[in-house]
């Protein structure tokens, strides 16, 4: 179970010691968390929010990933997440690489200033 570690963890970080305090938390009975550990149940995006910001995640998409991905594989369907996360990490990587190198390198408008200016330095950040 992905989501389930979500659930260890916040216990964890809360310093919760038993599930009845992890329910009481995220506000859903003792037993619903015992279907989530075992597969019979799964977290709604609102349970997974909570569970998010209770380990002050500032992006709960992992915590959904993780119980949509749990909830297809108990239905034998693939979840779309397991198919546009290859895609999102590839995509993550382009915009970073992106991000990097439009604020490291400088524009043609401010090298040509540098360069009438006597300047050579080069900047880098």
């Amino acid at each position: 179970m992905r989501s389930s570690r979500y659930l260890d963890q916040l216990r964890q970080a809360k310093g919760f010691t038993n599930d009845t305090e992890l329910a009481d938390f995220l506000g859903v009975k003792q037993n619903t968390i015992s279907q989530y550990r075992h597969a019979k149940g799964f977290m709604s995006n609102d349970v997974c929010l909570k569970v998010a910001a209770g380990l002050d995640m500032d992006n709960p998409l992992p915590v959904i990933m993780a119980a949509d991905m749990d909830r297809a594989e108990k239905t034998g369907q693939k979840s779309l997440w397991e198919v546009f996360l290859p895609r999102m990490a590839g995509l993550s990587a382009a915009l970073v690489l992106g991000v990097v190198t439009n604020f490291v390198t400088p524009s043609p408008a401010q090298a040509a200033c540098n360069l009438e200016n006597g300047v050579g330095a080069v900047y880098i950040m």
